[in-house]
């Protein structure tokens, strides 16, 4: 197993040797340096002009989370913007890439695997996904690389259950979409490496009528490729459409639509005997496929649509009613790897099942958001109300003739033996929620602020399972309350209290006297600050994340639950960036998670949470050579390294097995002429073997091998 502690001399010799190349070369011609400003030619992209190879820093003046009426410097809760042109330059191929640069993420396994989603953590915990405010549910397991059509993901620390409802624990991934322009623009890539990769990008976006105020954006985005994964291909659509119409100065009309389609086989990853123990003989090829290549496959496609009008009342007031509709369809064959035959280590057990899964989710919302002048205080109020209708539909037949796989020298069952299955179960689940929210920012003064806020939620849940109806009526109070306080447009401190709520881990589980179990809460604490300019921005926080009220095992009969669970992380977490000069960037972060089963299951109180590293850390450094160095019309040249690091953790609460620390080096090499680029990507550069858990204590994912890749730009 290759250890980290073999990589991190490469990595961080590398990163050191950038660092300092750039900086001597900056010294040796100071006269050259100062004429970049003006020769560089700007890299125009479609949403920004970025002029020198230089961005500002400073956190983009946006309504953190679409719907908070709060800039980023206002919110008493860790808040991390990646935008666009960010995971552009650094080759992110998934939502999952995409975290690399978060200090407390996990980011969970590769893109070949079934759903992404179930393994993003943050702080040590689920996180869930938005778009543009509205949670997502179902929809984000279709395509996890269906990046085209993201401006910036917002990373919320913690738990948000007051402006968003029921959601994880960890935090939210709020991904705001691009919005269409009112100049025209376009732009294509197209994209090929390592396993046969494929990959056309498109963006355009314009006015349809200037008069009326109407303009639109198509993205969208198709990949052909294999993948490092016996007998798996992937293959994948996405393609969106925005619209944006002010018919009158006060009143502006959004429209977002998606559909994200993925078909691929679905892998069933690798057994924990020959990847984390030893099996005696041989580790296992990353590449090896255990499922069933003729039989085992992942369909699933979805839509989006969202609609929300912000109306102006008056100068002070905006009134916004949104609307959402996501559905989740998919035909899955599915094969799962067990423990090994007994006394035989290379032979595995498996089971398996298909079946179909149709789910359709629905969000209704009207905000109000304003200010209100009271005894010469300012307050700055959020009144809404949500309605949340959810529909899925499940049905499983198992296989019962699967038979166990030699690792050593793979037949597959179903080459020649037709699958039979055995019906399991039809479950219809409808949910439906109502909730009332209110949040107040009372400015003490300018630079002093509090913040209040709480959410009722009323549940109703109906549920079929084979015929034999429950209905159940829940309740969830979530609310938040902190403050901030701005030293100036630099400095600023805050502190803050929030909670959550969550209702999938206690569903269908009732208390020893017969009673429904209550949804699962969790809550946090956190002081932090934050310090932005245009050349250097860093934050740092320390919290307590805590997952409580989830439904265990009963001491005294173990064939019943109670609602007395708990666990909790403690941690530390720091990030940041630095335009250390005109040519060169620096960013990174380092995260302590010190996490505790507090109560759990059978045996794993007192130990540390499943698949939470105790330390995590990250750093990139970024070089431009500007035009000015060479001849203008030679275009610019960049280089990045990326180093991240992800300390050992166990596999599961309960697991003995432990997944050892590892380290990721990516390399990029960009050159772009006026509206051409060209970049190359090296990614897991030093090839280092990794695996990422899945929740199961006998199969894990591996992470990805070395990949290298090209991207062809052109922009208009």
């Amino acid at each position: 197993m290759t250890r980290f502690s073999s990589f991190t001399p490469a990595a961080l010799s590398l990163l050191l040797a950038l660092s300092t190349a750039v900086n001597a070369a900056e010294e040796a011609a100071p006269e050259i340096a100062d004429q970049t400003a003006e020769a560089e030619a700007a890299a125009v992209k479609l949403d920004s002009v970025e002029v020198s190879g230089v961005r500002s820093l400073k956190p983009p003046a946006v309504n953190v989370g679409n719907k908070s009426g709060l800039a980023l410097e206002r919110v008493p809760q860790s808040v991390q913007v990646l935008d666009a042109s960010e995971l552009d330059e650094r080759g992110v191929r998934s939502i999952g890439d995409a975290l690399r640069a978060v200090p407390s993420a996990n980011v969970g396994n590769p893109r070949t695997a079934r759903y992404q989603s179930f393994s993003l953590k943050i702080r040590g915990f689920l996180a869930d996904q938005q778009r543009n405010g509205l949670r997502q549910r179902y929809f984000e397991d279709v395509d996890p690389s269906a990046l085209s059509n993201i401006e910036r993901i917002e990373v919320l620390k913690g738990p948000g259950g007051v402006l968003y409802g029921q959601s994880a624990v960890g935090g939210l991934l709020n991904i705001v979409t691009k919005a269409p322009q009112e100049n025209f623009g376009a732009s294509a890539d197209a994209s090929f490496g390592s396993f046969d990769q494929k990959t056309l990008a498109v963006d355009v976006t314009g006015p349809i009528s200037r008069e009326h105020r109407l303009y639109a954006r198509v993205t969208g985005e198709i990949e052909r490729s294999d993948t490092y994964t016996d007998f798996q291909k992937l293959d994948r659509e996405n393609v969106a459409l925005s619209l944006s119409w002010q018919p009158l100065d006060a009143v502006t009309a959004h429209l977002n639509t998606e559909w994200h389609q993925r078909n691929t086989a679905n892998n069933p990853g690798l057994p924990v005997t020959g990847t984390l123990v030893s099996n005696g003989v041989t580790e296992l090829r990353r590449g090896l496929f255990l499922g069933e290549p003729k039989f085992t496959t992942l369909n699933a496609y979805a839509p989006l649509v969202q609609a929300w009008v912000d109306v102006k009342l008056s100068d002070n007031w905006t009134l916004t009613p949104r609307a959402q509709y996501s559905g989740f369809n998919t035909d899955l064959q599915q094969i799962r790897v067990l423990a090994p035959v007994a006394d035989t280590p290379t032979v595995i057990n498996r089971n398996g099942r298909n079946g179909q899964e149709n789910d359709g989710y629905s969000v209704f919302q009207i905000d109000l958001i304003g200010k209100q002048d009271t005894f010469g205080y300012t307050h700055n109020l959020l009144i809404g109300v949500e309605q949340n209708l959810e529909r899925s539909l499940f049905t499983q037949f198992n296989l019962n003739n699967v038979g166990s796989i030699d690792v050593l020298n793979p037949v597959y069952t179903y080459d020649s033996v037709a699958p039979t299955g055995t019906f399991a179960f039809h479950s219809v689940q409808n949910i439906d929620t109502l909730a009332f929210y209110f949040q107040d920012v009372l400015a003490l003064t300018d630079q002093w602020d509090l913040t209040g806020a709480v959410r009722q939620t009323r549940i109703l849940a109906t549920g079929i399972f084979n015929g034999a109806t429950d209905a159940t009526a829940q309740a969830a109070t979530t609310y938040q309350i902190g403050s901030t306080w701005r030293f100036n447009d630099i400095w600023s401190v805050y502190a803050g209290y929030n909670t959550g709520f969550d209702l999938e881990a206690n569903a269908g589980s009732r208390t020893p006297n017969g009673d429904v179990a209550q949804p699962e809460e969790s809550d946090q604490v956190e002081a932090g600050v934050r310090y932005a300019t245009d050349s250097l921005r860093a934050s740092a926080a320390i919290f307590r994340t805590r997952r409580t009220n989830f439904v265990v095992p009963d001491p005294v009969d173990p064939n019943v639950f109670t609602q007395a669970g708990e666990v909790r992380v403690d941690g530390v977490e720091v990030e940041g960036a630095w335009q250390a000069t005109r040519l060169l960037q620096i960013s990174g972060g380092y995260a302590y998670l010190g996490s505790k089963v507090v109560k759990g299951d059978a045996g794993d109180d007192g130990r540390r949470l499943g698949d939470t590293p105790l330390h995590t850390a990250n750093a990139s450094v970024e070089a431009r050579a500007p035009s000015a160095w060479l001849d203008p019309k030679f275009g610019t040249v960049s280089l990045r390294a990326t180093g991240a690091f992800v300390g050992s953790r166990n596999l599961t609460n309960t697991s003995a097995v432990e997944l050892p620390d590892y380290g990721t080096l990516d390399l990029g090499l960009s050159w772009a002429l006026r509206g051409l680029s060209t970049e190359l990507f090296l990614l897991n550069a030093t090839d280092n073997r990794y695996f990422t858990a899945t929740g199961s204590s006998t199969f894990v994912y591996a992470g990805d091998p070395r990949t290298v890749y090209a991207r062809i730009g052109w922009r208009y």
